[in-house]
């Protein structure tokens, strides 16, 4: 019997072969490549989200900041920017991209509508439909912006009696 410098015999031994190795190393290329991929969907599906909830935070907001207006300013008679007018009038304002502090990529529409219903409508008189809408061009999984994409808030306000 022949043996080899580290004492093991070398009949009964059989390694791979080369197409073996060579099946194997395709095989799990291509489960790289899925994964790599699924990774790329997954990040811009993240991004995704976040621009999206940072648009529908930026709506609340202002309608939050107009229902606080509401309460204490109904008819106008205190009016100051960055409101329409500075009131609860029927108006619209635009804030251009890079005009709202710490959202440099959003831009916001607000809409107000005085008594926005139909005749015998719950809200026919004294009320106000405002409308938010916040646009934004979210960057995709490969750094490049993609079309603009909008959220739409729509609030109803009328004042406490």
């Amino acid at each position: 019997m022949m043996r080899i410098a580290f004492g093991l015999p070398r009949t009964g031994q059989r390694g791979f072969t080369l197409a073996e190795v060579m099946v194997a190393t395709f095989v799990l290329s291509i489960g790289l490549v899925a994964v790599a991929t699924g990774f790329q969907y997954a990040t811009s599906g993240v991004e995704t989200g976040k621009g999206e909830t940072q648009a529908v935070f930026l709506a609340e907001q202002r309608a939050e900041q107009l229902k606080s207006l509401a309460l204490t300013n109904w008819a106008g008679t205190a009016c100051s920017a960055p409101y329409p007018s500075g009131c609860l009038t029927a108006a619209t304002t635009s804030e251009g991209y890079g005009t709202i502090t710490g959202s440099p990529l959003y831009r916001r529409s607000t809409t107000i509508t005085d008594n926005p219903g139909a005749a015998n409508a719950p809200c026919s008189v004294n009320c106000k439909m405002v409308t938010v809408t916040v646009n934004y061009k979210p960057v995709t999984a490969r750094g490049e912006v993609d079309q603009e994409r909008s959220v739409i808030l729509v609030v109803m306000l009328a004042p406490r009696t």
